[in-house]
């Protein structure tokens, strides 16, 4: 079996060109091996990972070192000139802006914090660290806030690769809650009259 899955990633079994036509049925056999070794055993499934997780790492550092070397112009340049290029590209997140691929993958719960009077800004990146700002209903320490601050980080969680953590930043220009509209009633011990 494992000279059949070499053999399906032959480049001159694909095609020798780089273009979708070649990329596409590459990735979709991909897709069908990883549906395969979600069948394995669990050991064995799990050792699998940590294999496809360190080639994974080592190409990530590698095209990232790469793109680094590249003058923006050159590395743009790069992107258009071939579809698996580009591809590639993408998959590892370079050349892209952190802060934009962080907006963006916030855009599925974008919708659910503004129908609760809430908003999100993306502040910034670093090594997979986002920093925001929840402004609005998001900001402050209610039960509905901290919820709200849970949906946003399980959007950049589940939309952005690379994600590690988030950092809230404090809205500098939420205003103070107000204290709470009723007094309680405070019982006390009252003296009894003796008659």
């Amino acid at each position: 079996m494992a000279e059949e899955v070499s053999d399906s990633f032959r480049p001159d079994a694909q095609a020798a060109d780089a273009s979708i036509n070649a990329l596409g049925p590459i990735l979709d056999r991909l897709e069908v091996l990883l549906g395969e070794i979600e069948g394995l055993d669990e050991q064995v499934r799990d050792r699998v990972f940590q294999v496809l997780d360190g080639v994974d790492a080592v190409h990530r550092l590698a095209v990232t070192r790469l793109a680094d070397a590249l003058a923006p112009v050159g590395l743009s340049s790069l992107r258009r000139s071939d579809v698996a290029i580009d591809w590639l590209f993408e998959a590892y997140g370079v050349g892209v802006d952190d802060v934009d691929a962080a907006s963006a993958a916030l855009g599925p719960i974008r919708p659910y914090l503004h129908e609760h009077g809430g908003e999100v800004e993306v502040l910034g990146v670093r090594h997979g660290v986002v920093q925001v700002r929840l402004l609005g209903a998001c900001s402050g320490c209610t039960a509905a806030a901290e919820t709200l601050r849970s949906g946003v980080e399980e959007a950049l969680r589940e939309n952005l690769p690379g994600f590690v953590a988030m950092d809230v930043a404090p809205d500098d220009g939420a205003p103070a809650h107000p204290p709470p509209t009723q007094v309680l009633l405070q019982i006390t011990h009252r003296p009894v009259e003796v008659v």
